[in-house]
């Protein structure tokens, strides 16, 4: 068979095997807190961006909340980062602050939201973006904006099954997460990152993922294969 045949053959065949969860996820908000930009390098970050977009593409409803590297303006940081998907074509829009009301509007309106934890009047006060991603999540206010999906892409592959950090654990219940915690002593940038999950998860949303943000399609491979890529827990 022609290689060119075989590639385009493989490429569908992977399409087929995304179907079922495309349409499972079909309206689904999904939360991304994107805490990787400082490993990433420009190609990197857009190709994540195209992927967000791809995910909006396919009819689920992304939220992206993040953080904002030292030295840099957060409020310019947000308008930059809603740019970069707007170059891949859909609209994005930056807020300032946690305000549900407004993301839900934005949302409904075929918007991406683009959202740095900190508005004007807090601006030099420290939210973390993890902590703002899950409060997004878990909003029950007048838009019903509960996540199916809180997503934390960092430096963190996900959960490792023991210290020699061989092999993850790909799915993994709550109670199983609490009594890891009480084992192992996590970084504490990384158990903060599985608190926030923990809550989300007894607040109602179905899913959270601790994915590495450096892999190559991380957030397609996550949603559309049978294993995924990291680890994600439910209640």
């Amino acid at each position: 068979m022609d290689k060119e045949l075989e590639l385009v053959e493989h490429k569908a065949s992977i399409l087929i095997d995304a179907l079922p969860y495309i349409r499972d996820f079909n309206q689904k908000t999904v939360v991304i807190e994107y805490g990787c930009a400082e490993w990433l390098s420009g190609v990197e970050e857009q190709r994540l961006m195209q992927d967000i977009v791809l995910l909006k593409s396919v009819g689920m409803r992304p939220i992206v909340v993040h953080a904002t590297r030292m030295g840099l303006d957060k409020f310019r940081e947000n308008k930059r980062i809603a740019k970069l998907l707007e170059l891949c074509g859909v609209k994005a829009i930056g807020i300032c602050g946690v305000d549900t009301e407004t993301i839900g509007l934005m949302l409904d309106n075929d918007y991406i939201p683009v959202i740095t934890p900190n508005d004007i009047d807090n601006e030099d006060t420290p939210i973390l973006p993890e902590e703002a991603a899950k409060e997004i999540a878990v909003s029950t206010g007048a838009e019903k904006m509960l996540a199916d999906k809180l997503v934390y892409l960092s430096k963190y592959p996900g959960i490792y099954k023991d210290e020699e950090r061989k092999d993850i654990y790909y799915k993994i219940t709550v109670p199983e997460v609490e009594k890891l915690r009480k084992e192992r002593n996590f970084p504490k940038e990384f158990d903060e990152i599985i608190g926030y999950g923990l809550q989300a998860s007894k607040n109602g949303v179905n899913r959270v993922h601790i994915l590495d943000g450096r892999i190559r399609h991380v957030l397609l491979i996550e949603f559309f294969s049978v294993n995924g890529a990291g680890t994600s827990f439910i209640e």
